[in-house]
């Protein structure tokens, strides 16, 4: 009986640079628009920021970067407003910086 390589044998006719925009593909259908706060929203976020900032209260940030969120908790360590960072110490001792228009949620944990 003759054993089929099945998809295996087709991957020879792929170039390498089209098996990596093959990958990508998927990937772009799963980007999100950045969502538009409103100013209560905003004032929100910046209230539970200070708390976290002057009361050392670990929050959990969700940042939005090139049409992804991430979430990350911790403590805010610093506010730059001149730069417009945050400076967020996370629980395993990183510190990690975000731009402050790349926040677009906060809440207590």
């Amino acid at each position: 009986m003759l054993k089929d390589r099945g998809k295996m044998k087709w991957q020879g006719f792929f170039m390498s640079e089209h098996t990596e925009l093959l990958k990508q593909i998927p990937r772009e259908y799963e980007k999100i628009k950045k969502p538009q706060l409103d100013e209560q929203e905003l004032e929100e976020i910046q209230i539970i920021t200070m708390e976290s900032l002057n009361y050392t209260l670990t929050i959990k940030m969700t940042i939005w970067i090139d049409g992804f969120t991430k979430d990350y908790e911790g403590i805010v360590d610093k506010i730059d407003h001149i730069n417009m960072y945050i400076h967020l110490e996370t629980n395993e001792l990183k510190t990690l910086k975000f731009h402050i228009g790349e926040v677009i949620s906060v809440e207590r944990v």
